[in-house]
């Protein structure tokens, strides 16, 4: 199904403004949009952004982190950019944060594909490392990134699927910091590395805003 492209929003001083006055900002369409753009310029975003205002943008990310744009990314729609920029902030932060934990299920699938012959080897070579993963979310989430996104979002699609091999479960506690619907979902692993490789689709054609 064809998408009519979403012309982007232009993220004005008020905007920017809140985003840097308020670091748990209420969920905006606009501003999940726009900041999204301002990080990862897709298509007709790239040309008509506010120049400016990205640079502030990207500002604040260098001065605060992006926690403080992830959070009107939160409610948006999983084929949309500030959607799947959640779920790639998300798999970044697991790894950050549980780095010997996700090393260790990583190890243990690669176990479980060697055991499967030709074609557990080839699913190895194909996934990337989890380090690779973190970063080139921290690049893409720093406003840095200048490869390919959907490079990003395949080899998450792929990471994502991989690790879900041993143990579909993402966030196994409510408790956890990144307990969320995405996170605490049945097979949500498994789940998210659908949307991630149905996001890199879109971005292939152009239709990812």
């Amino acid at each position: 199904m064809s998408r009519t492209p979403r012309r982007p929003a232009q993220l004005d001083a008020e905007q920017i403004e809140a985003i840097e006055g308020d670091s748990d900002v209420a969920y905006n369409s606009e501003l999940a949009h726009t900041s999204a753009q301002a990080l990862v310029p897709i298509g007709q975003a790239r040309v008509e952004q506010d120049l400016e205002a990205v640079k502030r943008i990207i500002a604040l990310v260098d001065d605060e982190g992006v926690d403080v744009l992830a959070e009107s990314w939160v409610r948006s729609p999983e084929d949309t950019l500030p959607g799947i920029l959640w779920r790639g902030y998300l798999l970044r932060e697991w790894i950050r944060r549980s780095g010997n934990a996700v090393a260790d299920r990583y190890e243990k699938v690669v176990d479980l594909m060697k055991s499967q012959g030709a074609d557990g080897e080839l699913k190895i070579s194909m996934t990337p490392k989890p380090g690779t993963i973190l970063q080139e979310w921290n690049t893409v989430l720093a406003g840095t990134f200048e490869g390919t996104f959907e490079d990003v979002l395949t080899d998450s699609a792929r990471i994502t699927n991989f690790l879900g091999e041993v143990n579909p479960a993402w966030i196994e506690t409510d408790q956890d910091q990144l307990a969320n619907i995405v996170t605490r979902r049945d097979r949500a692993l498994m789940a998210t590395s659908a949307e991630f490789r149905h996001a890199a689709a879109l971005a292939s054609e152009g239709l990812l805003e």
